[in-house]
């Protein structure tokens, strides 16, 4: 289906052609047809649709400095922010705009390098228990999510933002992306794609070692569980998802205005809203690896949260989320992917976890 959906891209006339580099993305991909979005037209959510940067309507009002029995892994005092989420009804029309409290930390080894572009910033996600898998009612479910299980989840620090091209390239010297650009700038805050498992392990290795903490790409478990925010819908914002609220092609069907629902291409690392755990895109922009081996189903797969190895050090490694080249079920909070350990594509990232 990956060959299909290649001659599709040429057939846009873009630069779309050349977006896929690895055709094992996917071994069966059903187009979606679905109907062209309309929405009432804002300033904000006009910005937000285009994928501008968000990061300037976060709610910071009565924020307060932290605890001193909150202390991050740097040793430092966890800081605390406040911001919206959103919830959407069965149609993807917004319903609320709820606030959600987190607490975080900003990775200190890159501050100065970083300069004004995103920060390494690590949000704590609560412990707690939840459903992993989807249920058998579920539309566009595949039974490798299931079967579902209950996870004991302990609390642990994920990246509100996948690893953006200058974090990367601050700590590895190095940037494979092919999208460099954004809309005029430097693309500084745009995620690092073209990242293979390896190179992603490698760069927690690396991170580790220059930090003296330790960071990691998440369990599946992990990954679910703070893509969900303790919600059991499709999405982490309700039962459907638009290109208002993420990255990702709304519309294989290509009706009239397909072009108003597909951006093709990545967007900055913090477009959008976050979840309720104060994570963002966690549903399309770019694919998400992690730390398991892939497995058909969840036959026999352990009850923690801890990633769960074959023993075969070839094994093919889960992916998650979808990304800005998928249509909506593939971007679903239980949707599950694979590609080999070397497998590379402009549709590929990756968020780091720290371990408490």
């Amino acid at each position: 289906m990956v060959g299909s959906r290649y001659r599709v891209i040429k057939k846009l006339g873009t630069v779309g052609a050349n977006y896929l580099v690895n055709d094992r993305v996917r071994s069966q991909q059903a187009l979606l047809t679905s109907q062209s979005l309309t929405y009432q037209c804002s300033r904000r959510k006009a910005l937000k649709f285009l994928g501008v940067s968000t990061a300037t309507a976060m709610v910071t009002t009565g924020c307060k400095s932290a605890s001193s029995q909150l202390i991050a892994p740097t040793g430092e005092p966890l800081k605390n922010r406040t911001l919206k989420t959103v919830q959407v009804d069965t149609e993807g029309q917004i319903l609320a705009e709820p606030s959600v409290k987190i607490a975080y930390f900003d990775e200190p080894l890159l501050r100065s390098q970083l300069r004004k572009a995103l920060p390494l910033r690590m949000v704590k996600i609560p412990a707690g228990e939840f459903l992993m898998g989807s249920p058998s009612t579920e539309p566009q479910r595949e039974a490798k999510e299931g079967p579902q299980r209950t996870i004991q989840v302990p609390s642990f620090y994920m990246g509100a933002f996948v690893i953006t091209q200058q974090q990367y390239e601050v700590v590895t010297g190095n940037n494979p992306s092919y999208f460099t650009d954004d809309e005029g700038q430097d693309g500084a805050d745009l995620p690092v794609e073209q990242i293979s498992w390896q190179e992603a392990d490698a760069f927690c290795q690396q991170l580790s070692e220059s930090t003296s903490r330790t960071y990691r790409l998440p369990s599946e478990a992990e990954w679910e569980y703070a893509c969900r925010a303790g919600t059991t819908t499709s999405f982490c914002f309700g039962e459907t998802l638009t290109t208002e609220i993420a990255n990702f092609f709304a519309d294989f069907s290509f009706t009239e205005n397909f072009e108003e629902n597909y951006r093709n291409t990545p967007v900055a690392a913090d477009s959008f809203w976050p979840n309720a755990f104060g994570l963002y895109n966690m549903h399309g922009n770019v694919y998400e690896w992690c730390s398991d081996d892939y497995h058909d189903s969840y036959k026999g797969a352990p009850t923690d949260a801890n990633r769960w190895t074959s023993g075969n050090s070839q094994s093919s490694k889960v992916m998650r989320g979808g990304s800005w080249f998928n249509d909506i079920p593939y971007c679903r909070s239980a949707a599950r992917d694979k590609n080999s350990q070397t497998g590379r594509s402009n549709s590929f990232g990756f968020r780091v976890v720290c371990e408490l």
